[in-house]
Parts: structure tokens; C-alpha cells; sequence
């Protein structure tokens, strides 16, 4: 070849390779103006549904409250006719209210899940209300430690025990909820997924921890420092010796890890805190019903599936159980008319009245804004006359 054809040759290849680098950069920028953009809306798409969840919870206040000022209202006789149709909506008799064990309102409260509200530009949010009441309480277990002044000896609260006499311990109590959280523990530790080789808990060891850690003393029930196995965890710290104030505390406990905090968390909670109160029978689901624990002392058991049933069936007729006093008697039905009467032979441990008000309300407020989903979930104590009080709440992730 001749060299201009050589160099026209050159220059082609020069010029191609320029041309292939020009489209790989703008192919670049315009990849990178993208990824910007799209994260730029996805940030602002998370912060308005944040907002939108958190505002969610405000509602909820707002419900959860109403719905006692509504039930006070009912109880003092200062809105007969609020009462009325309240207790007419339940199908309940007006005069008996407050006896049917419903509150006035509570059909808007339990039902607003069922209608989630739908704003412009794809924008949505659903808010969930559930009675904590209709769990079971680890904190009922427990007698909780003496108040500032009451301590007996001259022992200190605060000092959990060190240098002073520690408080009495009902030591009767404490072996009934021994033998109950074993028997509630070997329940939900069957329930999860895998074999009993890959679930190696130590059913009342757990038990026995849990309950060190929410009495007032420090020595553990098998007299060892109950103290001992924390103060070696990194960092450092002691059992609480008093209620827990928060379900994700109960990791905190030895013996229980993530896989068992995450199976309890469905029939388990610690509010509300200081309450004695058991299982509220009339609201929990089957599965917490499995955990009702009746019988004669000393030979208690838990509720069988027959029984679960039963009650499931009688509330879902719109019946609900009642003790010996009060209540309509079109509604209420004994615990001797339940399934073949286990319920009324004995005593159900922790006693729960019955029927039961809600007092402390688990809430999911859930926000779509676009494509992005954000979940929050709270803990309001309505009990205080000041206002609702927010309890906990944090960000729930994946199927939490």
C-alpha cells in the first residue's frame, strides 16, 4: 500500500476508537445522571413516608384515646346517649355497656385497618390497632420490686441487693410462674420451624432467668449470682431486677437468642408495665389462647385445643366471656359453659378479669408512597388522664 492510504487507514481506526470512548461517556454520565435522580426521589419518596407513618401513629393517639374518653363518658352516665349507640353498634344492650367488656368506640379502633387511606400520586397509609391486652404479659408473672421507701430492712432498691438486705420474694408466686413460663416456652419452642436437635434451648433455665431478671432480688433461683453471666458479656451489665420496659429487653436475657426472641414476639408482651393482669380471653388470637394456663394449684395445665376453639367460636357469634357478676345476658357466657369446664375448675394463673378493658394498644402504621413502603410500630398507654402516652416505637423491617 502507499502511505497515504496507510495514513487514511490510521486516521479511520483514531477516529472510530474516539468515537466508541464518546458514546461510552455519555452512555456513563447519563447512567450516573439516572442513578442520581432515582435516588434523590427515593430519598425524598422515604422521607415523606416516614412522615406519613409517623403521622399514622398520631391518628392512632388520637383513636386509642377517644375510645376512653368515650368509655369514662359511658361509666359517669355524662353521655347516655354516646353509650347507647355504642352498645347498640356491638349489638349489646345499652344499659350494659361497660359490662359487655367492649369499649364504646372500640368498633373504630379495631376496624380502621380494615380502611387505609388512600391520598393522590400513589400515596397511601394503613394503621393497624391491637390490644396488648390480648397478649401474654411476662411482666404479670412477677411482683414487681418495692417502691422508694417501702423496702423492708432498710434494703435499697436501686441497689439491686449489693451491701443491704434484699426484699422478700414470694416464693409460692414464683414457682407457679416458673412452671408456667416452661410450659409456655416448651409451647412456642415446638412451634418453630426445624428439628429438635436444631433447637437446643433449655426450656427452664430460660425460665428461671427470665424470672431473676424481673425480680427484686440478685441471687438467681439456683442460688448462683444471677449477676454472673452478664457482667462477662462485652459490655457489661446487670439483670434489671424489676419489669421489663421493652420486648426487644428480653434479648438481653440469657439463654435467649434472636430465633426465640422473634418466636415470642407474636404471643408475648411486657405491657402494660406494673399490670398483673393475665391473658385478656375475650381479644387473643388462637394462638395466645393455646397459652392460657388453668387448673387446680399445683396441677395446672395449658388449655387444650377443644377449649381454644370454643372460646374462638363463641366470639366469633359475638359472645364473650364473663365472670360471675355482671354483664348482658345475652352476650355473656360463664366459664363453666365453655367446652367441658376447664376454665372454671381452679383458677386461670395470672387471673384476668373478665371481661377486660384495653388499656395499652400495639399500633403498625403502614406508609406507600410510589413503590417505597414504611412500616413504624408503637406502644400507647391510654391510662394516664393527662393524654395518651407513647410507650416505644421503632422502624420495622422485612416481615417484622
Amino acid at each position: 500500500m502507499s502511505r497515504p492510504q496507510r495514513e487514511g487507514g490510521i486516521v479511520l481506526a483514531i477516529v472510530l476508537v474516539l468515537i466508541f470512548a464518546l458514546i461510552t461517556a455519555v452512555y456513563a454520565f447519563q447512567r450516573r445522571a439516572i442513578i442520581d435522580t432515582t435516588v434523590a426521589h427515593n430519598r425524598m419518596a422515604a422521607a415523606e413516608a416516614d412522615a406519613l407513618a409517623r403521622g399514622g401513629i398520631r391518628i392512632a393517639e388520637a383513636v386509642v384515646y377517644l375510645a376512653r374518653l368515650k368509655d369514662e363518658a359511658a361509666s359517669a352516665g355524662a353521655d347516655a346517649a354516646l353509650a347507647g349507640a355504642a352498645g347498640a353498634a356491638d349489638g349489646a344492650n345499652p344499659a350494659s355497656g361497660l359490662a359487655s367488656g367492649v369499649l364504646p368506640g372500640a368498633d373504630l379502633w379495631e376496624r380502621i385497618g380494615d380502611f387505609p387511606l388512600e391520598f393522590s400520586r400513589e400515596r397511601s397509609l394503613r394503621v393497624v390497632i391491637e390490644d396488648e391486652g390480648s397478649l401474654l404479659n411476662l411482666n404479670a408473672l412477677v411482683p414487681p420490686p418495692p417502691a422508694d421507701g417501702e423496702a423492708e430492712g432498710g434494703a435499697s432498691p436501686d441497689a439491686a441487693g449489693i451491701g443491704e438486705e434484699e426484699p422478700e420474694v414470694d416464693a409460692e408466686s414464683l414457682d407457679d410462674a416458673e412452671q408456667y413460663l416452661t410450659a409456655v416456652l416448651e409451647y412456642i419452642v415446638e412451634g418453630i420451624e426445624g428439628t429438635r436437635d436444631e433447637k437446643l434451648y433449655d426450656e427452664v433455665a430460660i425460665a428461671r432467668n427470665l424470672i431473676d431478671w424481673m425480680d427484686a432480688d440478685s441471687t438467681a433461683r439456683d442460688g448462683r449470682d444471677e449477676d454472673a453471666y452478664y457482667q462477662q458479656q462485652t459490655p457489661p451489665y446487670r439483670a434489671r431486677n424489676g419489669p421489663f420496659l421493652s420486648f426487644d429487653e428480653i434479648g438481653l436475657v440469657e439463654g435467649v437468642d434472636g430465633r426465640l426472641l422473634e418466636a415470642l414476639r407474636k404471643s408475648v408482651t411486657v405491657h402494660p408495665v406494673g399490670a398483673t393482669a393475665g391473658i385478656n380471653l375475650n381479644r387473643a388470637p388462637p394462638w395466645v389462647l393455646s397459652l392460657v394456663y388453668a387448673g387446680v394449684d399445683g396441677d395446672r395445665r395449658l388449655v387444650g385445643e377443644k377449649t381454644v376453639r370454643a372460646i374462638w367460636d363463641l366470639r366469633q357469634k359475638g359472645k364473650i366471656l364473663c365472670g360471675d357478676e355482671g354483664g348482658d345476658p345475652k352476650r355473656c357466657v360463664p366459664l363453666a359453659e365453655v367446652a367441658n369446664g376447664d376454665l372454671a375448675e381452679g383458677s386461670i394463673f395470672p387471673a384476668a378479669p373478665l371481661p377486660a378493658k384495653p388499656t395499652v394498644f400495639r399500633v403498625v402504621a403502614e406508609a406507600r408512597v410510589d413503590n417505597l413502603v414504611r412500616r413504624i410500630e408503637a406502644v400507647i398507654d391510654t391510662r394516664a388522664s393527662e393524654g395518651p402516652l407513647l410507650l416505644s416505637w421503632r422502624r420495622l423491617r422485612g416481615t417484622d
